[in-house]
């Protein structure tokens, strides 16, 4: 007797071919989290249509048993019978958006553990996809910097951004216009604390964007800081991000770069 089929609503986050006609899909679900799948004959196959598209948001049908595949790393799948766009973004033919999305899929693939159950994190991803359509093009890299921001609070390894470290200052009440992040402490110092000027260097109102990113929903943020100071933003998150999440110190997560000014086209 077969199993029952259950229905999923899932966001596609990577897709690659297995065999000669098969494609395993790496989903994410607000009850399954991130987990993989095959659609076998899913390579040009009118069955599935565009529901394998990446960022796609598609129900699936879904076969309760597991499959096991022994030559691939992650070799615990479901098996997709059958699938139905609900959604497709719209951003295809601005270079940004999509180095946006990819850098959200990507930053999933390598944090979010598989299979585990992650409402927050699928409600996050489709706002957060949602605002980099619906926002101007130059407003994608905020987007991002507030969706990592988001992340290291699910992942409970936030930056403190309240106060200096060493004298407990605020903002309101430091001098200057910027302030000195401290990777290692996952906090910032003020000039007045800051025994010479290396360091890197972000403003105050990149801290403040920041600081109400992870206070309020993605997609109600009012951003303060320019597209270069989020660029500053960016490059210590990323640090952050390496030296807090075990495994991203070996290998940086590429579709960040994307993101940044010297490689816009022209």
């Amino acid at each position: 007797m077969q199993s029952s089929a259950t229905g999923e609503v899932c966001f596609v986050l990577k897709t690659y071919p297995y065999k000669e006609r098969d494609v395993i899909a790496v989903l994410l679900s607000e009850k399954k989290g991130r987990f993989s799948a095959l659609a076998r004959n899913g390579i040009q196959s009118r069955r599935f249509g565009g529901s394998l598209d990446l960022f796609t948001c598609s129900e699936f049908a879904l076969d309760p048993k597991t499959i096991r595949l022994s030559d691939i790393q992650e070799d615990i799948l479901v098996q997709v019978l059958s699938a139905q766009v609900k959604r497709t973004p719209g951003l295809a033919g601005s270079f940004e958006k999509l180095s946006g999305a990819s850098a959200l899929n990507e930053i999933i693939l390598r944090v979010i553990p598989p299979q585990r159950p992650a409402p927050e994190i699928f409600k996050l991803y489709s706002n957060a996809l949602l605002a980099i359509e619906d926002l101007p093009a130059d407003q994608t890299l905020k987007i991002v910097n507030a969706f990592i921001l988001k992340i290291t609070q699910w992942l409970g390894v936030q930056p403190s951004l309240t106060r200096c470290m060493v004298c407990e200052k605020t903002l309101n009440e430091i001098e200057g216009h910027s302030v000195c992040a401290q990777v290692a402490q996952g906090a910032w110092i003020c000039d007045a604390c800051r025994p010479d000027r290396s360091g890197l260097t972000l403003s105050k109102d990149t801290i403040l964007d920041a600081y109400h990113s992870m206070l309020n929903p993605i997609r109600k943020i009012e951003f303060m800081a320019t597209t270069r100071e989020h660029e500053e933003m960016l490059e210590f998150l990323e640090k952050h991000l390496q030296y807090f999440v075990p495994g991203l110190d070996r290998a940086p997560i590429g579709a960040l770069r994307f993101l940044k000014s010297p490689q816009w086209p022209t």
